[in-house]
């Protein structure tokens, strides 16, 4: 090879490169140019809320500093707020990533009827939250709910259960069904990252006597690891902004053992009045999913040096 030859080997892929990643740029441009703009009016107004005396429907407002924060660290529902919150969360995105990553290693092998399974799995994410909650409740439902009479039938249970009694069971139910929902979602994600793994490596992982899990592990979730990533992320956003099916199911009860961050924080603004404290309990809620954000992209995200 002649020393030009050389010279464009070299410079075409990085031309290449640099192309690539300023048609990326292009696509992403305007989601990076629109996106702040319109979050920055709600967060710059919710924060000045937050620092201030402001009750709903009223004209005045009075400067307090931290004191909203600071009332709402003392409240004695914020701890407990807080630890169902975040179990709630890491529930969800445990389910979440990890039936999402099954579902789709079963969707990725060859049998008949692939294709319409991979349609049908779509169908429970078009489900909006408020019409997710009511399809929980009917099925949970004491008296007439389906469940019950499954189980009944069955001879599993003597009497019907009274499902939305005890607040763990409540909110176990309610996770159930926010996964039900981001379990297909995560599914595609998961079937479209599969799809750019490398079969010769497989072949050759099968070759040198790696088993599945062996392959799965050195092979398959290497490739797929920003996949990963973005489907814990985006369950964890989910879990922790959960608002409708608590609204609809309980109201934060039975007394407040299904109260979360989010719910406590619509009841204050808009049960109590109090927009200032609202504001302040949103704020926590949202450094809370900024650094669970931070913290998994540093812990999936980084690269390993084989």
């Amino acid at each position: 090879m002649t020393a030009l030859e050389r010279g464009v080997s070299t410079v075409r892929p990085d031309r290449r490169a640099r192309g690539d990643r300023a048609f990326g740029l292009g696509l992403v441009a305007p989601t990076l140019l629109v996106t702040p703009v319109l979050l920055a009016y709600p967060l710059v107004s919710s924060f000045w809320y937050s620092l201030h005396s402001v009750r709903l429907g009223g004209r005045r407002s009075t400067f307090v500093g931290f004191d909203n924060y600071a009332a709402v660290l003392g409240d004695p529902l914020f701890v407990p707020a807080l630890v169902r919150t975040v179990l709630f969360a890491a529930m969800v995105t445990v389910l979440t990533v990890a039936l999402g990553l099954g579902f789709a290693l079963v969707l990725d092998g060859d049998f008949h009827g692939r294709t319409l399974l991979r349609g049908l799995m779509i169908l429970p994410w078009s489900l909006s939250q408020t019409t997710l909650a009511l399809t929980i409740g009917w099925i949970f439902n004491s008296t007439f709910g389906p469940l019950n009479g499954l189980l009944s039938d069955l001879g599993l249970i003597d009497g019907y259960v009274t499902w939305f009694r005890d607040g763990r069971t409540v909110l176990a139910i309610v996770a159930l069904g926010i996964v039900w929902s981001l379990v297909p979602f995560a599914t595609l994600l998961f079937l479209g990252a599969l799809q750019t793994v490398p079969q010769d490596l497989i072949k050759a992982a099968r070759v040198d006597g790696a088993g599945p899990l062996r392959r799965f592990q050195l092979v398959v979730l290497p490739h797929i690891r920003e996949t990963v990533l973005i489907v814990t992320v985006l369950a964890a956003l989910n879990g922790f902004l959960v608002f409708a099916p608590i609204y609809v199911l309980t109201g934060g009860g039975p007394g407040t053992e299904t109260t979360l961050l989010a719910w406590w924080g619509f009841r204050t603004g808009f049960r109590d009045l109090q927009l200032g404290q609202a504001a302040a309990i949103f704020y926590v809620l949202t450094v809370l999913v900024v650094l669970t954000s931070v913290v998994t992209v540093f812990a999936l995200g980084r690269r390993r040096d084989p």
